[in-house]
């Protein structure tokens, strides 16, 4: 049973048993959206700039990745200290072991895919006016990625030779370094001296952002993506909190503003000025702590409604989502610009009524690879993971 203690915003719980927080995965799904909706358009940020707060918005859902940094970085530490709490100590060779069966099968498995849809004929994968829509990767992009030091490669120059359809996979690179170091602080560090450890990390963060915008690199390296894990791992050290609602919607409301505020003061993620990189990467980050502390414990998610269950399982699809989304809006980017504006002239209909057909086609076709992905390639790696669990997690 859990222990609660009320106080003024709310009540402590203390949690016992199955660590598992359904409303954490229907908030995975929310992540991947609002990176779903960044990348749609074919111009990216270009096309949202003129459509005001609309357009900040959908701009922000870039940092989705924010959001599921801080969910790992909070995650992993509430696991690993619960197994230090109740075996005495941290397994590392099982936690690398769960890591692995995790995330190298999908990982591994979309980079194959991605090689072998580049060396499809181009006639097949090229669009008018766009030319080939799956070019070729570097050599050098390959071994970045064998060695999960993607990121690194992807920060330093302007993404040539990476190919588009690779580029959620330098997230996943950050997620591995920070799984490489992390257990062993929590480890080794006494409770009292690891809640130090996040403010270590900001203020790491706050000297790569001002390094990275001196040398004018991307925001994809490690040190520079730390503001975000350090929320999350920061969040982990707190007691557990059951707030009431209107401070679960005060901070629903502080963290997508941080974010929209981000987007049109601080320009992000497009690096300007270093006031604005300085202030504007922590404002993603607290919007990320906040937006993930508004979610925690919320019961709805627990209720077995219908509406609950679909997002929850779009949740634990999310990793899927994620890694499948540039191929599935790349296939409707294909069909959109060889059939659909064709058949829309063809009928006499206006041109957005394709583009409107795109947007569909393309949540669906993700959603459809993520699905199978799942079921058929992950989940036999997921039972296999539970062998090395010390702490009992989501059932597959």
């Amino acid at each position: 049973m859990s222990q609660a203690i009320h106080t003024s915003v709310g009540t402590i719980s203390k949690p016992a048993g199955r660590f598992y927080l359904p409303e954490l995965d229907a908030l995975r799904f929310f992540a991947f959206f609002g990176v779903f909706v960044y990348h749609l358009p074919m111009f990216g940020v270009l096309f949202y700039w003129n459509y005001g707060v609309l357009g900040d918005l959908a701009i922000s859902g870039v940092f989705g990745v924010d959001l599921f940094f801080t969910l790992s970085g909070y995650l992993i530490t509430s696991l690993l200290l619960r197994e230090r709490d109740e075996t005495g100590d941290i397994n590392l060779k099982s936690f690398y072991a769960r890591r692995t069966l995790r995330i190298w099968p999908l990982y591994f498995f979309v980079i194959g895919l991605t090689f072998l849809l580049t060396h499809l004929p181009a006639s097949v994968l090229s669009a008018p006016f766009w030319g080939n829509l799956f070019p070729p990767m570097s050599l050098s992009a390959y071994v970045f990625l064998a060695v999960f030091l993607f990121n690194f490669d992807f920060a330093n120059g302007v993404n040539q030779g990476h190919g588009p359809v690779m580029y959620p996979l330098w997230s996943i690179s950050v997620e591995e370094q920070f799984y490489l170091f992390w257990p062993w602080v929590v480890r080794y560090l006494p409770r009292k001296r690891l809640v130090l450890a996040p403010f270590v990390m900001l203020a790491i963060a706050a000297v790569a952002h001002m390094l990275s915008l001196r040398m004018k690199l991307g925001w994809n390296g490690t040190f520079t993506r730390l503001d975000p894990i350090a929320i999350g791992v920061l969040i982990a050290l707190l007691p557990r909190f059951q707030l009431r609602t209107p401070i679960r919607l005060g901070l629903i409301i502080f963290g997508i503003v941080s974010w929209v505020v981000a987007v049109r003061y601080c320009t992000l993620p497009i690096q300007d000025t270093l006031i604005k990189v300085t202030i504007g990467y922590p404002l993603v980050a607290l919007g990320s702590g906040a937006i993930v502390l508004a979610i925690l414990g919320i019961q709805s998610f627990r209720s077995g409604s219908a509406i609950a269950r679909a997002f929850i399982y779009l949740g634990k699809i999310s990793y899927g989502l994620y890694v499948y989304n540039p191929i599935a809006k790349t296939a409707g980017y294909l069909l959109l610009f060889n059939f659909g504006l064709k058949a829309c002239t063809a009928a006499g209909l206006p041109e957005w009524t394709a583009w409107a057909a795109y947007v569909p086609f393309t949540f669906g076709l993700n959603v459809a690879m993520a699905a199978a992905s799942y079921r058929w390639l992950e989940a036999p790696f997921l039972r296999l993971k539970e062998r090395f669990a010390r702490i009992p997690t989501r059932a597959v």
